[in-house]
């Protein structure tokens, strides 16, 4: 009697997980990098990354697609994108005010014989 093997089995069980293959593909589809790149960075053989990419392809491609944002979403960008704004303009007002300051500290030194700056370090005195 010749032993066949399972009906349910097919092919070799898995050598990684689901999750990983998945990963590696995304990662190579949305990546700069070619096959045989990513293949080495996961060192993973490069026709397992062929073959996953045609296993799970449509199923990554669908969950790629961009959802528009609700308008409660937008309201919270515009709000978002108007304080950036209002804080570069401050970042920008402190860099100035920091420059004038620092030209007045050279000035002073300069000009009148005062340093202002401390030499931290120098050792202070002992009382």
């Amino acid at each position: 009697m010749i032993k066949k093997g399972r009906r349910t089995t097919k092919g070799a069980p898995h050598k990684y997980e689901v999750s990983f293959m998945r990963h590696v593909v995304t990662d190579y589809l949305q990546g700069n990098e070619s096959v045989r790149q990513v293949a080495v960075r996961y060192n993973v053989n490069r026709q397992s990354i062929i073959d996953w990419k045609k296993r799970f392809y449509s199923d990554i491609a669908d969950t790629n697609h961009i959802i528009p944002m609700t308008e409660e979403e937008q309201k919270e960008l515009e709000a978002i994108k108007k304080q950036m704004k209002a804080l570069q303009k401050q970042l920008d007002y402190e860099k100035m005010r920091n420059f004038a300051l620092e030209t007045m500290i050279d000035l002073a030194k300069d000009k009148l014989g005062v340093d202002v700056r401390k030499n931290f370090g120098a050792k202070q005195p002992k009382p």
